[in-house]
């Protein structure tokens, strides 16, 4: 099955994409919009790094992106949270 040998890629792919989709809803429910674009996008290219790591170049190649990936993405979450959020709980 699939999931025996992926399985490791496939729950790190859906958390980052859950993580992704959350931002992505509260980036839409908020009506200022001004604040969160950098880090959304920020976000957006850290995770296109790593699934790009992880479905694409495979094995050993792979694991600069993955790592890169997921540290792009985690700068851009905490800016996001950090700047974002806090400047709209703030004001």
């Amino acid at each position: 099955m699939w999931w025996q040998y992926y399985g490791d890629a496939v729950i790190a792919v859906s958390v980052l994409t859950a993580i992704l989709t959350l931002s992505f809803t509260h980036f839409y429910m908020v009506k200022s919009k001004r604040g969160f674009i950098l880090p959304l996008s920020i976000s957006i290219i850290g995770y296109i790094s790593f699934v790009t790591g992880i479905v694409f170049i495979r094995g050993f190649e792979g694991l600069g992106f993955m790592v890169y990936g997921v540290i792009i993405m985690g700068i851009g979450l905490l800016y996001y949270l950090g700047v974002g959020v806090y400047r709209k709980i703030r004001y």
